[in-house]
This record gives structure tokens, sequence and C-alpha cells, in this order.
């Protein structure tokens, strides 16, 4: 399927609108194992790249940045949606995130678990703007 640069900005908007509220029923389907983040803000960011080391991380308050960006060439590789306490820094334990691999994304595991950990922070963090 091919998608045209005027509907990608949609498109990945949408998708992350759509990570967000995943993460945030699991908290709703599970209140026992997330009785502390019941309540908390939800966020989102969506990863673009364009070339090899050209990443860009965009929050829900950045979508400006983040039109601007698919226009420009840049390609969505990986959106994630979060829960968190705003108040504390991200830990393993302490969130709940869905997140979505593009398919056209063909980086290494490793490389995408720096990158989703790097996404996470930067939703969370634009949870205080």
């Amino acid at each position: 399927m091919t998608i045209k640069m005027n509907e990608a900005f949609p498109d990945a908007v949408k998708e992350a609108e759509r990570c967000r509220l995943e993460a945030s029923e699991m908290i709703t389907k599970n209140p026992e194992c997330y009785a502390s983040l019941k309540g908390q803000p939800s966020g989102w960011c969506v990863v673009t790249e364009k070339g090899f080391w050209k990443r860009s991380f965009h929050g829900h308050n950045e979508e400006s940045l983040l039109r601007d960006r698919i226009q420009n060439g840049h390609r969505v590789i990986l959106t994630v949606g979060i829960v968190a306490d705003p108040r504390v820094s991200v830990t393993a334990q302490n969130h709940v995130a869905a997140v979505k691999v593009s398919e056209e994304c063909k980086l290494p595991g490793e490389k995408l678990a720096v990158i989703t950990a790097n996404a996470k922070l930067h939703a969370a963090s634009a949870m205080f703007r």
C-alpha cells in the first residue's frame, strides 16, 4: 500500500493516539497490576527517520514539527503510547507502553530497543509541556 505524503501525517497521529489508548486500556483491564498508574497522564511519541542517521522524536505537543518532517521526506519508523507518572523518572517498572514498529523499519532489535526507550522518555517528558 502506498501512502501519499499528505496522508502520512494524519495516519501517524492516528496511530499515536491508538497506541496511547492501548496503553491506557492495559491499566483499565489490569487494575491490580497497575494500581499506581491509575489516573496518571498518558502521551505519545512518533519517531521519524530520513536517511540512515537522521531520526527525530515528536510528542503530542510537536504535531506541526512532525507534519513538517513528514512533508520533507521523513518516514515513521516507530510509535509509542505511554502512561506514566510525570513526577518521577521513567523506569522499566513504573509505566505502561504500547509500541508499534513500522513494517518498513529494518533496524536490528538492539537498536530498536534503544530507540523505543528514547521514545518513551520523550513521550513522558512531553507530558510536562
